[in-house]
């Protein structure tokens, strides 16, 4: 099941790279990531791969990622494998006022149950994940992104 989100952010490229590109910073912005934990590969190039700990419908079990592409300041690309398998891809463009960041994931069923779910839902499903990418984007914004004068001052 495919499904993609974008969100803009006022900050330039390279830096929203380096957040991103950074695989620790997961548990910061992707919803029911903690713990993430380097394990082989040089951090952050092609080839490293993380586990983490992904909680979801109230359970708890342990990814693995690999970085399949890092391609600065534009590409990070990641597989998953866990609960459910999955190819994460972001892509990043220079703005007028900073970066396009577009948050592209194609999951498979951790299921038979999910996989019948994917097939007869498909719309729906798409639309619920593309929501849920959406969110984790807003998180991602909200992390990176300076703050608005009125919030600094205090």
């Amino acid at each position: 099941m495919q499904a993609t989100a974008s969100i803009d952010i006022d900050r330039p490229v390279q830096d929203v790279y380096a957040y991103v590109s950074s695989v620790e910073n997961m548990a910061n912005w992707v919803d029911g990531v903690s713990n993430v934990q380097h394990v082989s590969g040089e951090p952050d190039e092609v080839g490293a791969t993380y586990t983490s700990d992904y909680t979801y419908s109230g359970r708890t079990t342990e990814m693995t990622y690999e970085i399949t592409a890092a391609e600065s300041p534009n590409r990070f690309a990641v597989v998953g494998r866990g609960p459910f398998p999955f190819e994460g891809e972001l892509l990043l463009t220079a703005t007028p006022s900073g970066t396009r960041v577009t948050n592209s994931i194609d999951a498979g069923a951790d299921g038979r149950f999910t996989k019948a779910m994917f097939t007869v839902f498909r719309p729906v499903m798409r639309r619920m994940m593309a929501r849920q990418l959406g969110k984790e984007l807003t998180i991602l914004k909200r992390s990176i992104e300076p703050a608005p004068p009125s919030e600094v001052a205090a």
